[in-house]
């Protein structure tokens, strides 16, 4: 029975930081502005940096995934492999993809 009430204050203390913290919290947004419009324009903007930097990313791996499938079909193609067309299709529909990806990411984030 002792232990129940040692629980039951560590529990009572908790809620009552809790409360006082979710308390504080809510006043400081309501000091600061209520609305948090600032903040979510802030963030708009970063998360638009964030789409153009991603899309330069992908469009180079695009771009670098080209390169080592042109090799690579080519090698295959000059040593007289019968799949070669079956590999450049699947290198070429892949940086295909990488570029679909990166136009998609600069409509999705308004780059």
């Amino acid at each position: 029975m002792f232990n129940r009430v040692k629980i039951s204050a560590k529990a009572s203390i908790l809620a009552t930081v809790l409360l006082l913290a979710n308390v504080t919290i809510s006043l400081a947004q309501v000091v600061s502005g209520g609305t948090g419009q600032q903040a979510l324009a802030t963030t708009a903007t970063t998360i638009r940096g964030y789409g153009t930097a991603t899309q330069q990313i992908v469009m180079a791996l695009g771009l670098i995934i080209g390169f080592v499938g042109a090799i690579r079909v080519y090698g295959k193609w000059h040593n007289g492999d019968p799949d070669t067309q079956k590999a450049a299709i699947g290198w070429f529909g892949a940086a295909l993809f990488l570029v679909a990806v990166g136009a998609v990411l600069a409509a999705f984030f308004g780059a």
